[in-house]
């Protein structure tokens, strides 16, 4: 028996020295009012204000830094993308003081959940909650409406850090390239897709790309399950348990949506849930649906001409 012991250390051990993408306890990865207020101020520490600019400048969490836009659109390439930019994305991060030895807390509005869990994907992507890299994320779950509810003082001041260095250590396994997709539909690849999007976008009657439909064999579970309507607040973990039960916890899971934006906030509860191998398809819908070579359920084509009418009529409306 103490054999077997020595050898599950020594196992455990160079599993560590290694290295493992799972170094963060799930339950650190959404965190509360007191653990963003027990961290400000403290050096290791950056809270990370992921709104446009413009709110930041009219008030936020005292010491918070932002990248001069929403996160979402500055850790991202114009076509929604993060992967085709990284060396930008450390830049970018390193320009706010953002180093990758920093914990790192973001937050921003309520309302806007998934465009907040955009640059959390990001920075688990680049290396961020894994024994690679020092840095850490967490997500601040409410906003700074939950922030200034619960008695946090906000201020005005803009927070200038020292310039630092992001140096990246890609996790491939927290992306799910459309290589992988493409195979997990065609059944080359073992996989479970999980579509973010609603209803519509999943039957094929909401067209955002040149085919409406959805990737075959794909789970429909539309991002708004995941909080509540009024408050923006995530669900107890118990009801996304239960949401995502039928999910196998071994299996290699893949979130998408529309453009990988709100597909973050899934990937975020699968985090939190446990589930280890999780990723964020960043090409998303926008690109596999208008791809005809890759297969889709529920097929439905976008009708150009019927767009082309009603701008006609539209215009012929304006001009009268």
């Amino acid at each position: 028996m103490w054999r077997e012991k020595i050898i599950g250390v020594i196992v455990i051990a160079v599993f560590l020295a290694v290295g493992s993408p799972a170094a963060v306890f799930a339950s650190d990865l959404v965190v509360d009012t007191k653990f963003v207020a027990d961290k400000l101020g403290k050096p290791d520490w950056v809270v990370l204000d992921a709104r446009t600019s413009e709110e930041y400048h009219e008030s936020h969490i005292p010491g918070a830094v932002d990248l001069g836009a929403r996160a979402d659109k500055a850790l991202r390439d114009p076509t929604h993308r993060a992967y085709t930019i990284v060396p930008a994305i450390e830049k970018t991060l390193g320009a706010a003081g953002i180093g990758s030895d920093k914990h790192v807390i973001i937050y921003g509005k309520a309302v806007d959940v998934f465009y907040t869990t955009v640059p959390f994907w990001v920075l688990e992507y680049l290396g961020c909650n894994s024994s690679y890299l020092k840095c850490t994320v967490h997500y601040y779950d409410g906003g700074i409406e939950r922030w200034i509810e619960e008695g946090g003082s906000v201020e005005t001041t803009n927070t200038a850090l020292p310039q630092a260095q992001f140096k990246s250590h890609i996790i491939a396994s927290r992306l799910a390239t459309s290589k992988e997709v493409l195979e997990t539909a065609t059944g080359k690849n073992k996989a479970v897709i999980v579509d973010a999007r609603t209803e519509a976008e999943y039957n094929g009657s909401d067209i955002r790309a040149l085919r409406g439909g959805h990737i075959p064999g794909a789970t429909n579970i539309k991002v708004q399950k995941n909080y509540t309507a009024d408050t923006y607040r995530m669900l107890p973990l118990s009801d996304l348990a239960s949401l995502y039960k039928d999910l196998p916890r071994a299996a290699r899971i893949i979130a998408h949506c529309q453009t990988g934006t709100r597909s973050t906030y899934t990937y975020l509860v699968l985090r939190l849930l446990g589930y280890e191998n999780v990723s964020n398809y960043d090409d998303s819908w926008i690109v596999y649906g208008s791809n005809i070579n890759y297969p889709v359920d529920n097929e439905q084509w976008f009708d150009f001409l019927d767009v082309h009418l009603t701008m006609k009529a539209v215009k012929e409306l304006q001009n009268k």
